[in-house]
């Protein structure tokens, strides 16, 4: 009885590492751009502005909207990519293209066909007093979000910093 319960154990000890595993690979996979841009990347910085304050009941974090990004007007819903171009001390989107611009910097992005553009650059969370200074700043057009940008154009929100 005793061999029939070591393998049952055994059994067990190997399907519950193999479903860690494959949650841990899907985890990478979910993760990859972001850190992809995180650990590779070259950083840049953007115009930004608010979207909304600060909420106690959603956590100390900032929603961000970049003024320098075009719209996605008139595109259909799935990925496109923005150039950028150096705009003085920041950068700003040359446009909305389909096709992976032979040449960086850019971002690659998705839209769902509404004019919205969506680079997972739109929030950071941050201590709640830092969060209310960077508002204040984003409020009165003195931020720039410092974002970093891989080879591929994923791209991670690092920080809010005065311009």
């Amino acid at each position: 009885m005793s061999g029939s319960s070591s393998r049952v154990s055994r059994r067990t000890a190997v399907m519950v590492a193999a479903a860690l595993l494959l949650q841990m690979a899907l985890l990478v996979m979910v993760l990859r751009p972001q850190l992809s841009a995180r650990l590779t990347g070259t950083e840049y910085r953007l115009a930004a502005g608010p979207v909304d304050p600060v909420d106690p009941f959603r956590g100390a974090y900032v929603m961000l909207t970049y003024p320098g990004l075009p719209s996605a007007e008139g595109q259909a819903a799935g990925r496109v990519y923005v150039p950028l171009v150096r705009d003085g001390a920041l950068w700003k989107g040359a446009g909305v293209e389909r096709r992976r611009p032979a040449a960086g910097p850019y971002l690659a992005c998705r839209t769902g066909g509404y004019g919205d553009l969506r680079c997972g650059i739109d929030s950071l969370f941050l201590p709640e007093d830092k969060a209310r200074r960077v508002g204040s700043e984003l409020a009165a057009d003195r931020a720039a979000a410092v974002v970093k940008i891989d080879d591929e154009g994923n791209a991670a929100l690092i920080d809010v910093v005065p311009r």
